[in-house]
């Protein structure tokens, strides 16, 4: 059972009419039951409005001397934001036969609804910061 819930009415109202209900009769039912609360990932629309920004950025941008494709910039990108806002960031080591050097981390995936906007924010103010129309 999976529940989505944004306000403490609802929230409420679910918990009594759904969800204990159906735990209590399992639990009678000699069955062991997980409750697992967790935030919501991201939204369809968080995630069509960053790969947006991040493609005007691509098109706009050079890093390291070079242009890069909007899935580079993404991941240059979530680790700026990462180390800007204190987040977990990813690691580089070394490939499994020793001759590259490959990149291990956060993934915009596992992104919930407000690491999202946090992301959409950061984005645009970078953006902005760089001279760059996303708009």
């Amino acid at each position: 059972m999976k529940i989505t819930v944004w306000e403490p009415v609802q929230a409420h109202r679910e918990m009594l009419t759904v969800i204990w209900p159906t735990l209590k009769s399992m639990l009678m039912a000699g069955h062991r039951m997980t409750i697992e609360i967790k935030q919501s990932k991201r939204s369809v629309e968080q995630n069509a409005m960053f790969h947006a920004i991040i493609t005007k950025i691509s098109k706009q941008m050079k890093a390291a001397g070079s242009t890069w494709t909007a899935d580079d910039w993404k991941r240059l990108l979530i680790d700026q934001w990462a180390h800007d806002t204190d987040r977990k960031i990813g690691k580089v080591c070394p490939s499994l036969d020793g001759e590259r050097i490959v990149q291990l981390g956060l993934q915009s995936y596992e992104f919930t609804t407000s690491e999202s906007s946090d992301f959409i924010e950061f984005l645009l103010a970078w953006s902005a910061q760089k001279g760059l129309d996303v708009s």
